[in-house]
């Protein structure tokens, strides 16, 4: 139906070989897809010499992805919680 699931923040558990660590080394993006028995997904790795909190904003700031992300048309959240963050987590 074309809806992506919600994005669940942690740690992707996604292991760089080699090629992608020489990749960031340089300081470019490592992209690459991700397949499963459900379909896939791309993946985009990146250093950023920026605050976690800007850093975040700008990934969740997924209605403005269609100005930011290269080759997407658009792009809205179809679902948006008021949260209070807590120490034990900060994102939610």
């Amino acid at each position: 139906d074309g809806i992506v699931p919600p994005f669940e923040p942690g740690d992707p558990n996604i292991p760089l070989d080699a090629n992608a660590l020489s990749i960031l080394s340089t300081g470019k993006p490592y992209q690459t897809q991700i397949q499963s028995s459900t379909g896939g997904r791309g993946l985009v790795v990146q250093d950023v010499n920026a605050p976690t909190s800007i850093v975040w904003d700008r990934i969740l700031d997924y209605d403005n992805y269609s100005n930011m992300v290269p080759k997407t048309l658009d792009s809205r959240n179809y679902k948006v919680e008021d949260v209070k963050p807590t120490k034990k987590d900060p994102l939610s």
